[in-house]
């Protein structure tokens, strides 16, 4: 079950990882500039990153269940 548990996580939170990506783009002023290093950050770093956090934490939170 941790494999699948950590699929549906990772799966469920690549929405709300690319919002906050937006998100913090916008914040940062890159709406109306051209390409910089800075835009990493928000556009990949931290959605990629959010993603392999939830998708551990479904992993690791796997609650084993007697049968029996």
């Amino acid at each position: 079950m941790g494999a699948a548990r950590a699929v549906v996580f990772g799966g469920v939170s690549v929405f709300p990882a690319i919002l906050i990506g937006v998100i913090f783009f916008l914040i940062m002023g890159g709406a109306d500039q051209d390409w910089a290093n800075w835009m990493w950050g928000p556009c990949y770093i931290l959605p990629i990153g959010l993603i392999i956090a939830a998708t551990i934490y479904g992993w690791k939170t796997d609650v084993a269940v007697e049968v029996g």
